[in-house]
């Protein structure tokens, strides 16, 4: 079975296009578990995201760690095609030269960028309201569960374990700073009191703790923003997740 194709949940037919099964008729579009649309809330909370082109239904999550995108692509089962190569290393660091983003970029400090995008379904229609003020918005009804904040952490979160003695969480939401209450206010609810300061949520360290333990286990390929126990431990796991979970295509210098 190529990665195009997969099993219909509804008639277990296999088909080289189970998003055309579906728009045509033969068996409804399927409903999508709570799970299925917690993992894709909290990943679009972070690096997910919603094409904007008019008809392109789907939802897509690029990133480095290919062992994570393998672990996502096979719980997501029939919803996903697959993770495919989209930029090598030497292509990001090309692009970011001719942009002026980064004009002494280099090839060697990056890492190839790798996708998974989902079948095309009315969900992720609905789901691109995020996008109506031009930028991706976070909805006024949100609620956060443990697996919407472990998506969202593994993706905009880090551990800062240098400037404190014990570590601490900070989440980036950069697309959200002029709503710092409504941000913190989604902690809160959950008991927790973070702050919010240079674009980012920061928790202090008990704090810290306490969301580890509330957000549960570490997805395959994050374990390193999940070692609170040692700095060490942690930079260790960190440098494996690198060398194991990533790839880095450069063309050798002629």
């Amino acid at each position: 079975m190529n990665q195009d194709e997969a099993k219909c949940p509804a008639c277990g037919e296999l088909f080289s296009s189970l998003s055309m099964h579906w728009w045509h008729g033969t068996c409804p579009y399927p409903e999508f578990e709570q799970w299925r649309i917690e993992l894709i809330t909290g990943l679009l909370l972070g690096d997910g995201s919603i094409p904007t082109v008019e008809g392109n239904h789907s939802f897509r999550v690029p990133m480095i760690n290919r062992r994570f995108l393998n672990w996502y692509d096979n719980k997501m089962g029939y919803l996903t095609t697959g993770v495919r190569l989209v930029h090598t290393a030497d292509e990001l660091a090309a692009s970011n030269r001719e942009t002026g983003f980064s004009p002494n970029a280099r090839a060697e400090n990056y890492h190839d960028m790798y996708v998974v995008r989902t079948r095309t379904h009315p969900r992720f229609n609905e789901l691109r309201q995020w996008y109506d003020s031009g930028s991706k918005r976070f909805p006024e009804d949100l609620t956060l569960t443990p697996r919407i904040t472990r998506m969202w952490y593994l993706s905009d979160g880090y551990l800062d374990v240098g400037r404190w003695g014990r570590p601490r969480i900070e989440i980036k939401a950069r697309n959200e700073h002029d709503r710092s209450e409504f941000l913190l206010d989604l902690f809160r609810k959950q008991g927790f009191d973070p702050i919010f300061r240079r674009h980012e949520i920061r928790f202090t360290c008990d704090e810290t703790e306490d969301l580890v333990n509330w957000m549960g286990d570490a997805p395959p390929g994050f374990e390193y923003k999940w070692e609170l126990d040692s700095r060490e431990r942690y930079r260790e796991l960190k440098q494996q997740a690198y060398e194991e979970c990533t790839t880095h295509n450069v063309k050798p210098e002629s």
